[in-house]
């Protein structure tokens, strides 16, 4: 279901990124039915870091690219901090398809979006795969 496009293959960031999806998928087979629908691109910009990946949803399939591949519906850019603290984002206790919004890490991801560290360009269009991105990345 995950596969790192083998120009990605040297790619610390995107490495990180597919093994982290791939474990939640593993640890929680219920984020296969989340994965299965998602439809678009997603590109990830570790600022700090310099780097971009790509990932592109399609046919219950997640492909890791390195760098800009094809035209992102979302773009998620920031410090890489930021874009890991993505998947330590809790379930809601009664939505559990949405991210409890009161927890700390949500309010430090709250708080680089008001600072804008963090920016998010695509998200008006794009709200539902912004969910499930955040879904699938999440560890709980």
């Amino acid at each position: 279901m995950v596969t790192l496009d083998p120009a990605a293959e040297s790619d610390a960031f995107a490495i990180v990124i597919s093994e982290l999806i791939r474990q939640n998928l593993a640890d929680h087979p219920d984020k296969k039915r989340t994965l299965a629908a998602m439809r678009g691109r997603v590109a990830l910009v570790a600022e700090d870091a310099g780097t971009t990946i790509t990932l592109r949803f399609r046919d219950g399939q997640l492909t890791v690219h390195s760098g800009l591949h094809g035209v992102p519906d979302l773009v998620v850019r920031g410090p890489g901090e930021a874009l890991i603290d993505l998947s330590r984002l809790p379930n809601h206790p009664r939505l559990p398809f949405l991210p409890d919004y009161r927890s700390p890490v949500a309010r430090s991801l709250a708080r680089a979006l008001w600072e804008r560290k963090l920016r998010i360009r695509g998200l008006s269009g794009h709200v539902q795969l912004f969910v499930r991105l955040g879904h699938v990345l999440s560890i709980h």
